[in-house]
């Protein structure tokens, strides 16, 4: 009798070891679809970051270009009404005060072949020469007009609001430049009247929450990609430009205290794309410069931080500003949460059915060991 029931035994024993393996594969199928579903919606700048190991004060490093450019002077300016001062300015007509102003339409709505701003002229009376060769000293090098040196622009990361950001109330980068002094200083002891131009590549997540903010006084202009997103120029006091992208990938911007409005840009999720900015300090009253992105994945060389400087250096070469980091060098493809839980949902799966097979064999056998042992019995 208890050979007879042995097979019977043993069918249950497996039976019962396949319901219980079913029901853990169930759960863990369920969790992961749970884990995959968080995965899919905090797939945020801060998720991503946090993945590749970029804390609070990591710093990107982004290549930028100056031009320091030449003086065109003015002596006309007065310290009330007899002093005369000193004080350099280029792009000037003529000597004067003139008015403080936002200018927009001075420069063209995408950026040239060599990529750069195509300046077109403005009304006003310090913007109305700035096209054709009079606008070349701007972003390139022209002799006796500007020269150009490369350095660095630190964004240091806040991972309170995953943003990257860089300020500064007092930006004079080119101060420490050895040049006669009638051409390097003002009477302020800083030198003013140079240019930048500084390119960010990101990778564009479409979430709606993705947004880039620059504050400057003088002429700023943002483009992504090719097309001119944040229009700030003329001689002016500080003020602010944002732009925001959308769940669509839609770009909208606003400078100052105007409403969003669509730039006419529309990005692809996952896609690389480039911020790309140009800054003048044009007169010698103060120079304001800050950038942040929040929210947003700028790309990098690689995914491996500088330990012992706790930086990495952003994936863009000014010397070939066509360039898009591919998204194996960067930030982008850190840890996917959502292919290695999509992998793990699938072998589940297909061990979840081979359980279910096994389940089913039991029943059978089971059922045939019971019959027979009621044969027998019989």
């Amino acid at each position: 009798m208890k050979k007879q029931n042995t097979g019977l035994i043993i069918s249950l024993s497996i039976l019962g070891l396949a319901v219980l393996a079913m029901i853990g594969l169930v759960g863990g199928v369920n969790g992961a679809v749970d884990d995959l579903e968080v995965a899919l919606n905090e797939n945020t700048a801060n998720v991503i970051l946090a993945s590749a190991e970029v804390k609070n004060d990591t710093v990107v490093s982004v290549p930028i270009l100056y031009y320091d450019q030449v003086m065109d002077e003015c002596v006309n300016l007065y310290d009330g009404d007899t002093t005369a001062i000193r004080a350099r300015q280029f792009e000037w007509d003529t000597c004067g005060y003139h008015e403080s102003k936002l200018e927009t339409g001075l420069v063209g709505a995408e950026l040239d072949a060599e990529f750069l701003p195509v300046g077109v002229g403005g009304e006003l009376l310090s913007n109305s020469g700035l096209s054709g060769d009079s606008f070349s000293r701007w972003f390139k090098s022209v002799e006796g007009k500007s020269k150009s040196y490369a350095s660095v622009l630190s964004l240091t990361y806040d991972d309170r609001i995953a943003s990257f950001g860089y300020r500064s109330e007092d930006f004079y980068p080119l101060d420490e430049i050895d040049l006669a002094a009638d051409e390097s200083v003002n009477s302020d002891g800083h030198n003013h009247l140079f240019t930048l131009s500084l390119g960010v590549p990101f990778r564009v997540l479409a979430d709606g929450r993705e947004e880039f903010s620059i504050e400057a006084d003088d002429d700023t202009w943002v483009f992504v990609g090719n097309s001119l997103v944040i229009d700030m120029g003329g001689v002016h006091d500080a003020m602010m430009g944002r732009f925001r992208i959308n769940e669509v990938g839609e770009v909208y911007a606003a400078v100052g205290n105007i409403e969003f409005a669509y730039t006419g840009v529309t990005l692809n999720e996952g896609d690389g794309a480039i911020v790309r900015i140009f800054h003048a300090d044009r007169n010698s009253k103060s120079s304001l410069f800050g950038v942040r992105m929040t929210n947003m994945v700028p790309n990098v060389m690689n995914t491996t931080l500088a330990k012992s400087e706790g930086s990495v250096e952003v994936a863009y070469d000014p010397a070939n500003p066509s360039y898009v980091a591919p998204l194996g060098e960067s930030l982008a493809v850190g840890p996917d949460n959502r292919q290695s839980l999509m992998a793990m949902i699938v072998i589940q799966v297909v061990t979840l059915g081979a359980m279910g097979a096994l389940v089913v064999v039991s029943i059978s056998v089971a059922y045939r060991y019971s019959r027979r042992d009621r044969n027998q019995v019989k």
